[in-house]
Formats: structure tokens, C-alpha cells, sequence
């Protein structure tokens, strides 16, 4: 008889195995996101952008009340490319609109945005924009966005898990008094604007190379709705993109990202919100919406915020990055 040797694991060697599997199970997830996220870019390219002024009798209603439950008076990529699938978003939108109007969900936009702005800035010389055409409206414009992309980027999250996961429960940490949930003023809040958006595709030469760089570096399949106002300064837009451009994709820009990305699926749990009815998908539809909310949740959105947070700091200071005029949040120190 071959008498084995006896093979001696130590406890610490033993909680190896786990830490493996869990590494290849976030791997796989990993995999898994990246995909959707390539898949839901790909079909927010391809699919119509049903603008305000193309919503048919269906659709324009929910338009109109989204601005003003939202409070700007636009309609964003997100919910124009969902209108694709129309009784989808009318069903979501109408189910969780109340919540959308509750001070929890302000107050979790604002904590969103309070931590978007990268610490190393690029550099800011006093006075830079003073010369620029119409700066007050650029400056309400990209206000506008600041103030509703928390917004967007918390309602990407909640249309997400309320159809393929299940919305966690409301709760408030032990010892914290329950946040005032109280509805918030509605209607397109006083200061907020919309301009005129470029289409690339009759952009001047400039305007439109730097479309192609934005896109490129990003690695999107569409040029945001932001960029195509801002471009009405191209001069700005053109020096900012510059500033800002070595920042994305860096560590520091990754890191934050993925940062915002969590925390806004930490929010859904301090805001009011209940599991909707079954949603009116069928298996093909099902597929794309998924990967559509992966790509605006994951990477389109965060981004964006993260860009626009920059772009405030450069037009009115780093100060003046962390919140936005708009907000009528209450808190508790209020």
C-alpha cells in the first residue's frame, strides 16, 4: 500500500477559495455589464430620438409631465429613447412620478451631485470666460443640466431594478429621524433653460471634429444632448473639452465614476418607492431595455455628470460645483 503524504491546509490558506470565487464571480458580472452596456449604446444610436415636438398623443403627455416633475424644461436622451417603448415608460412613469416629487428624492439628487467634481482640476485663470457671447445663458444652460442629471442618473437606477431585480425596501439608518418626504414645489423651476441642440451632422467642420473627439474618447455611440447645446459656444466648448479632455479615462475619473454609480443605487433605499405591476415587455424588448438602462446607468449619465460638474467649476468656480441653485430640498439642518 502507497501511503499518501497528508496535506496540511492552514485556516488562512483556506479563506483563499472565497476570496478566488468571488473574484470570478465579479469578473463575470463585470463581463456580463460591459456587454449590455455595448449592446444598450449601440441601440440608443440606432433608435429613433423621439423629440418633444415628434411625441405622438401617447407619449407628449408623459413629456410634459416629466419637465415638470423633474422642474427643467427639457426632455432628456434617457427617457427619448425609452418613448421607443411607450406603454414601458408610461406604466414606470406614472408609477413612480409621486416619488420623483418627494423631498427624499431632491435631497438624494443633491447628494449625488455634491460629489461629482473631481479634486485635481485642470487649471482655471481668473476672468478666462468674460468675453464669451452670452455667457449668463450658457452658464443657465449648463446649470439646467447639472441640477437634473442626479436626477436622471437615481431614475435610470430605479426603472432598472424595478424591472429586472426588485426595489429595495425603504429605510433610514438606526437612530436617524425618517427624512421629510414631504411632496416639492413642480413645474420647470425659474432660471433653468433649454437652447437650440447642433446636429452633428450640420455642424461646422470644428464643431464637428470635436463631436467626433468627444465620442471618441468616451467611447460612446452618440453625442450628449449637452454637448450639442454647449456647442452654440464653440469657442468655450472647444478650449473646456480641451481642458478637461486628459481627465477622462484617467484613475482618478474611473474611480469617481464607479463611486457614483454605487451610490446612486445606495439612494434608491432613502426614497419611497413600491415594486410596480408586471411590465408590459415582451422577450425581445425585455433584452434591449436592459441593455439600454445598463449603458445611461452605468456609463452615459455618470459621465456626463461628472464632465458638467467640471465645466461648472471652470464657468463659475470649483465652490460652486458641489450644488445647484436650483435644489428646494429641505435637510435636516434646515
Amino acid at each position: 500500500m502507497v501511503l499518501r503524504k497528508k496535506t496540511t491546509i492552514l485556516p488562512e490558506q483556506t479563506a483563499l477559495y472565497p476570496v478566488l470565487t468571488q473574484k470570478q464571480s465579479y469578473m463575470r458580472d463585470l463581463q456580463e455589464r460591459n456587454k449590455l452596456i455595448s449592446q444598450g449604446m449601440q441601440l440608443a444610436a440606432l433608435l429613433p430620438d423621439i423629440m418633444p415636438d415628434d411625441a405622438d398623443s401617447q407619449i407628449k403627455p408623459i413629456y410634459e409631465d416629466i419637465q415638470n416633475t423633474l422642474r427643467v424644461p427639457l426632455v432628456n436622451q434617457l427617457f427619448r429613447t425609452l418613448a421607443n417603448y411607450p406603454d414601458y415608460l408610461e406604466q414606470l412613469w406614472k408609477h413612480f412620478s409621486p416619488a420623483f416629487v418627494s423631498n427624499s428624492f431632491e435631497l438624494e439628487a443633491d447628494n449625488l451631485r455634491e460629489k461629482a467634481l473631481l479634486e485635481d482640476l485642470p487649471e482655471m485663470p481668473e476672468g478666462r470666460w468674460d468675453t464669451i457671447p452670452n455667457a449668463e445663458q450658457l452658464r443657465a444652460f449648463n446649470d439646467t443640466i447639472f441640477y437634473v442629471l442626479p436626477k436622471l442618473l437615481i431614475t435610470a437606477n430605479i426603472f432598472y431594478e424595478a424591472t429586472f431585480s426588485t426595489i429595495p425596501a425603504y429605510r433610514t439608518r438606526r437612530g436617524e429621524a425618517p427624512v421629510n418626504n414631504s411632496p416639492i414645489q413642480t413645474g420647470v423651476a425659474a432660471g433653468t433653460t433649454k437652447v437650440e441642440l447642433m446636429k452633428p451632422e450640420s455642424a461646422d467642420p470644428v464643431v464637428k471634429a470635436l463631436f467626433t473627439d468627444i465620442k471618441q474618447h468616451h467611447n460612446h455611440s452618440l453625442v450628449a444632448s449637452y454637448y450639442r447645446g454647449v456647442a452654440n459656444w464653440p469657442e468655450f466648448l472647444q478650449q473646456a473639452w480641451h481642458d478637461i479632455k486628459p481627465l477622462i479615462g484617467s484613475t482618478a475619473y474611473e474611480n469617481l465614476r464607479g463611486f457614483i454609480t454605487d451610490q446612486a443605487t445606495l439612494s434608491l433605499r432613502k426614497i419611497p418607492l413600491e415594486q410596480p405591476a408586471a411590465i408590459p415587455l415582451d422577450e425581445k424588448q425585455r433584452e434591449e431595455v436592459r441593455a439600454i438602462l445598463a449603458f445611461f446607468r452605468y456609463k452615459f449619465i455618470p459621465e456626463l455628470l461628472l464632465d458638467v460638474a467640471l465645466f461648472k467649476a471652470m464657468l463659475d468656480g470649483p465652490a460652486e460645483a458641489y450644488s445647484s441653485r436650483f435644489s428646494v430640498a429641505v435637510s435636516d439642518e434646515d
